[in-house]
C-alpha cells in the first residue's frame, strides 16, 4: 500500500480527520494537505492552486482515488 493510500483510506474510509493525519505523519504534510483537497471540486482547485505542477497532481489523485471520497460521502448521508 502506497502512502497516498494509507493517507486515503484513513480519512475517507476510516474518518480520521486532517489535523489527525497531519500530526501522525508530520513529515509528509504536503501529502497530507493533497489528500485533503479531494473532496474539493475540480474548478475551485484551478482557482485556489496557483502552481501547475501541485494542481496536476491533485486533479490526476483525485481521478484516481475519486470513488473512495465518493463513498464515504455517501456513507456520512446515511448516518446523519
Amino acid at each position: 500500500m502506497t502512502l497516498y493510500e494509507k493517507l486515503i483510506d484513513l480519512k475517507y474510509r476510516q474518518g480520521v480527520p486532517t489535523y489527525e493525519l497531519a500530526h501522525r505523519f508530520p513529515e509528509h504534510v504536503d501529502r497530507v494537505t493533497e489528500v485533503a483537497l479531494l473532496d474539493i471540486p475540480e474548478n475551485t482547485l484551478k482557482e485556489v492552486i496557483p502552481e501547475k505542477r501541485i494542481l496536476e497532481r491533485v486533479i490526476n489523485l483525485k481521478k484516481q482515488f475519486q470513488g473512495m471520497a465518493r463513498a464515504q460521502r455517501r456513507k456520512e448521508r446515511v448516518f446523519d
